[in-house]
C-alpha cells in the first residue's frame, strides 16, 4: 500500500518549491547570526548569509527538536498514513536522534502505523538526492518498505564531497582540528573534505587552485561510477555559483548525465563549511562482492545503527 508520507529535515536543502514537487514534508530549523535571535532557515535570504558570514560575523544552527519532530510524525500518523523519514547524518547533528526518539514515542500511541527512519549519512542537497529518489520511487508505486530497502542500498554507496577555499568555519564549529585546519590552509592548496564511514568529516585530499580543485571532484565521479551516464548528481555551493557551474559543464563535457540537481548551501550546513565551498554528490557503483549476511537481510529496521535487538525495532515495523 502507497500511503506513506516522505518526511525530511531543514539540513537537505530542499527549497519549499521543491518539496511540493516531491511530496514531501520539511521539518524546519533555527538559525542563530550573530547572537540576534533565532530566526527559522526558511526566512533568511541565501546570499545576504554567506555576506554576514564573509564579514565574519558568526552563524550557529540548532537541530530540529523532538517537539518539531512529534507534530509533524503524528499528523500523519493521526490519518492513517506510515511516515518514511531521511535525516541529516546522525554523526554531523543530534537531529537524528530526535526523529529516532519521536518514533520512539508515538510507536506507543499509534501501535498500527509504521515509521521507517533513513540516516543519509550525508547533509545539504546530497541529503536531497536521497529524498529526490525516495520521491521517484514512491511514484513508481514502492510501497514504505519496499521504498526504505531501496534507500538502505543507496545510502551505503552514497559518496558526499566538497572542497573549500580554507578550514576556517569547520575548525570554528569544532568540526576539524586547528593542526589539521592549519594545514590545509598552507601553500594556496584547496582542501578535499569527504564523509567518511564514520560520518566525520575528514581531508582526504588537497589541490593546488580552484579549477584542480573542481576537477579532482570531476575524478572522484570517474573513478567511482563505472557508467556516471546513467547517475543522478547534486551539486551545491554557498555562494559561488559560477564554480558550482564550471563542475557542471566539466562533468557534461565527459558524460551524458541523467541529470544534475544544482542548489544552494543552506543556512544549516553553510554556517558549518562557510562561503566558496562546492560539493558534489552521487552513488558510487556496486562493489563486485558476494552478498553479505547482512546485505541479505531485507527486515526493515529504525535505522542502520540501531542494533536488531532492540525492543523499539518491533514496536515500529513489525505488526
Amino acid at each position: 500500500m502507497n500511503n506513506y508520507k516522505i518526511i525530511t529535515d531543514f539540513c537537505s536543502d530542499l527549497t519549499l518549491d521543491m518539496a511540493e514537487k516531491l511530496d514531501v514534508e520539511i521539518i524546519p530549523m533555527e538559525v542563530v547570526i550573530d547572537g540576534e535571535e533565532p530566526v527559522c532557515g526558511f526566512d533568511i535570504d541565501v546570499s545576504d548569509f554567506y555576506a554576514k558570514l564573509r564579514a565574519k560575523k558568526s552563524a550557529q544552527t540548532s537541530a530540529a527538536n523532538l517537539d518539531s519532530f512529534i507534530h509533524t510524525f503524528e499528523k500523519y500518523l493521526a490519518a492513517g498514513e506510515d511516515i518514511l523519514y531521511i535525516g541529516i547524518a546522525a554523526g554531523l547533528s543530534c537531529t537524528f536522534a530526535a526523529a529516532k526518539l519521536a518514533a520512539s514515542e508515538l510507536s506507543e500511541k499509534y501501535p498500527d502505523r509504521k515509521i521507517f527512519l533513513i540516516n543519509s549519512r550525508s547533509g545539504s542537497i546530497g541529503e536531497g538526492l536521497i529524498v529526490h529518489f525516495a520521491a521517484e520511487k514512491k511514484a513508481e508505486g514502492a510501497s514504505a518498505r519496499e521504498n526504505y530497502l531501496y534507500l538502505k542500498d543507496i545510502v551505503k554507496r552514497f559518496h558526499s564531497e566538497f572542497t573549500l577555499n580554507d578550514l576556517f568555519f569547520l575548525k570554528r564549529g569544532g568540526r576539524l582540528s586547528t593542526a589539521t585546519a592549519v594545514l590545509g590552509s598552507v601553500l594556496a592548496l584547496k582542501p578535499m573534505i569527504t564523509l567518511n564511514e564514520n560520518e566525520k568529516l575528514e581531508v582526504s585530499g588537497k589541490a593546488r587552485g580552484r579549477k584542480n580543485a573542481l576537477l579532482s571532484l570531476v575524478k572522484s565521479l570517474e573513478t567511482m561510477v563505472d557508467d556516471p551516464t546513467d547517475s543522478v548528481i547534486a551539486i551545491g555551493h554557498s555562494d559561488c555559483l559560477e564554480d558550482a557551474i564550471n563542475l557542471e559543464m566539466m562533468i557534461r563535457a565527459k558524460w551524458d548525465v541523467k541529470d544534475i540537481i544544482l542548489a544552494d548551501i543552506g543556512p544549516a550546513m553553510g554556517a558549518h563549511c562557510g562561503p566558496d565551498t562546492v560539493a558534489i554528490f552521487f552513488v558510487k557503483s556496486e562493489k563486485k562482492e558476494e552478498p553479505t549476511e547482512e546485505m541479505q537481510d531485507e527486515e526493515p529496521i529504525l535505522s542502520e545503527d540501531t542494533p536488531a535487538e532492540e525492543p523499539i525495532e518491533e514496536t515500529l515495523t513489525e505488526n
